[in-house]
């Protein structure tokens, strides 16, 4: 899709008289990629950044625009054997919005800063079935937050970028655990958290850019 995008920014680019109304970066996760591409590390270690997709619209002569981030994961896991089965249902949601300024560094780096609202919904069940007994988990985290965030890209080409961001978010939320099984009443226990949560640059976002033109007619102006 990226690729796709790509073609098709770069094929309206080539037409006369036409300037650039916005800029869009559409960027993904490619810290796995990368690491295939280039065999850079045998580590495994996740990087703490749910946030897979990524987009920005800004205006190419102020560099203001504004900033959305996606991330969402889905797993359903059944193990175990005719005695002892497990069920796991993990179920996580994650976006971002804010404004952001881009700034040009030379000719090849892009740097940005920008503040962010953020919203989070995770939810894991887990289902522990033993002979004629059973035993369940119920775990909840809602929250929201916001706080800056910091990008730097590098142009690989003109429409093709890689770059990292670092963020510091404010969080509070919600969280629950509620218990129950076959030979006991159910439990339930309910706190909040507040925290600061620093993000180091560790992920690796491919980015693709294209435009938004507008023809010089359409704006009335003379070729």
């Amino acid at each position: 899709m990226l690729l796709f995008l790509s073609a098709t920014a770069f094929a309206q680019q080539e037409q006369d008289s036409t300037y650039n109304k916005y800029d869009h970066y559409l960027g993904v996760q490619a810290n796995q990629l990368i690491k295939q591409l280039f065999n850079l590390s045998n580590s495994n270690t996740a990087v703490n950044n749910p946030y897979l997709l990524v987009y920005s619209r800004n205006s190419p002569r102020t560099g203001w625009g504004v900033n959305l981030g996606l991330g969402y994961s889905y797993s359903e896991v059944n193990d175990g054997d005719a005695f002892n089965k497990r069920e796991s249902k993990i179920n996580n949601y994650f976006f971002r919005v804010g404004v952001e300024k881009k700034t040009s560094i030379g000719k090849r780096f892009i740097f940005s800063g920008g503040f962010d609202i953020t919203n989070d919904n995770q939810k894991n069940e887990t289902k522990n079935t033993n002979g004629g007994s059973s035993f369940e988990t119920e775990t909840k985290s809602k929250g929201w937050g916001f706080g800056p965030r910091a990008t730097l890209n590098f142009k690989i080409t003109e429409r093709i970028l890689l770059g990292t961001e670092c963020t510091y978010y404010f969080r509070t939320g919600k969280n629950s655990l509620k218990t129950s099984s076959s030979f006991g009443p159910t439990e339930e226990t309910n706190d909040k958290s507040t925290q600061f949560l620093f993000t180091p640059p560790a992920v690796l976002i491919l980015i693709i850019k294209f435009s938004e033109l507008r023809s010089a007619k359409s704006l009335g102006v003379a070729n």
